[in-house]
């Protein structure tokens, strides 16, 4: 680790996100917030425009996000959100699992509506864990519709390893011409971690790989919980990287300190294999010898159990 580290420039983070609920349509084995009919916690939506509010004030925040749980589920408080974060001058995305969408004539109308409020961008959900709860004819009428109304989308499947995918694709096969199309290897966090078995998961990269670096970062999330986190990662609820309370600080005072933070200055700006080096010295720590991606490794490597040992390999560095 570099003995001389210093933040100047502009601030690194370009994307606010608000996870406005915990509360899902369903309650998927994968989910990394183990979401559900039955959670309660939400965000005050009054402070959610608030922190949008402060937010139109800062040209380097580029795109504002609203995410769950299921944010359809709070539908007429989301379009509003989208309209505010437009007029904001943002960019604007949001993401559904597509509960809301057996009709076809009815997801026309709120994608037009969403669109013409100001949504440049709708991310679904849809794999064989979401496919217990929602009809793949409901993200036909997503895709058709988004098509239809030049809406941009992108679709993510997740799944575990050996897990196939293509009958799920082949379902959509018509209607995936205009989307953007993720297959995502499935993390054990949240409900994933208690559902499946550690062999179940796709351990691609040695946890010392060169290749292993923070790719998530530039994004403030604020967890349906108050929690503000610096990424969107699955794997970040897991950590101890929390910044403050979305109820205590200002979206000033948040930015600030995710910007003057020492440890995720350097976890922005250096290979992960150093802070996975120096947490393997400490005798009683035990860490993976091999993981999903870097985001496993950063729940590993920065566990709230973990974070003050980082104490002392930072309290020497400048920042500025």
């Amino acid at each position: 680790m570099s003995q001389n580290i210093k933040i100047k420039g502009k601030n690194p983070y370009d994307v606010l996100a608000f996870t406005l609920t915990q509360k899902c349509s369903a309650q998927c084995k994968i989910c990394c917030f183990e979401s559900s009919p039955t959670c309660t916690r939400s965000l005050n939506i009054n402070r959610v425009r608030e922190y949008i509010n402060s937010a139109s004030k800062l040209d380097y925040i580029k795109t504002i996000a609203f995410t769950g749980g299921e944010p359809f589920l709070i539908y007429n408080d989301l379009r509003e959100l989208i309209k505010l974060a437009s007029l904001s001058g943002k960019r604007v995305t949001t993401i559904t699992n597509g509960y809301w969408a057996s009709n076809y004539d009815l997801v026309v109308t709120k994608i037009k509506e969403l669109k013409e409020r100001g949504l440049n961008h709708l991310s679904i959900s849809y794999d064989s864990y979401h496919s217990e709860y929602i009809d793949v004819n409901n993200i036909r009428n997503i895709l058709k519709a988004t098509m239809q109304l030049g809406l941009p989308t992108s679709l993510a499947i997740v799944k575990l390893k050996d897990e196939k995918v293509s009958e799920i694709i082949d379902s959509l096969d018509d209607c995936l011409y205009a989307t953007n199309l993720e297959i995502v290897p499935c993390l054990p966090v949240g409900a994933a971690k208690k559902n499946f078995k550690p062999h179940q998961f796709e351990k691609i990269y040695e946890s010392n790989s060169q290749k292993l670096r923070c790719t998530y970062n530039g994004m403030l999330v604020v967890l349906y919980d108050g929690r503000i986190l610096p990424c969107c990662s699955q794997a970040v609820v897991d950590t101890g990287l929390c910044i403050g309370d979305f109820n205590e600080l200002s979206l000033e005072e948040a930015l600030f300190k995710v910007k003057n933070n020492k440890l995720l200055y350097a976890l922005r700006n250096s290979e992960m294999r150093c802070f996975y080096e120096y947490i393997k010295n400490f005798e009683d720590i035990e860490l993976p010898d091999r993981v999903v991606n870097p985001c496993e490794l950063c729940a590993h490597l920065f566990s709230p159990k973990l974070i003050s040992r980082y104490k002392q390999l930072f309290d020497n560095h400048e920042i500025s």
